[in-house]
């Protein structure tokens, strides 16, 4: 990904950086330190790397159905 100029304000520099992510995973709140994303220094828009979110993804489905998805904590 070439970093430049945020496609959403048109005026902050996209950065590297890694953030925190959160998000309701059925009725559990999921919270991943140090998730790797691209952001913006002036409005904040975010994107997270898609090759961490494919094996956040891979960690949460590998879970057994009804279990919390303690081997996401493994990521922080």
């Amino acid at each position: 990904m070439n970093i430049s100029i945020c496609p959403y304000c048109h005026t902050g520099r996209l950065q590297r950086r890694d953030m925190v992510y959160i998000q309701w995973h059925g009725d559990a709140l999921l919270v991943v330190d140090r998730m790797p994303a691209i952001v913006c220094d002036v409005c904040g828009e975010r994107a997270y790397d898609e090759q961490a979110m494919e094996h956040l993804q891979r960690l949460l489905w590998a879970s057994a159905p009804g279990q919390s998805s303690s081997s996401a904590n493994k990521l922080a």
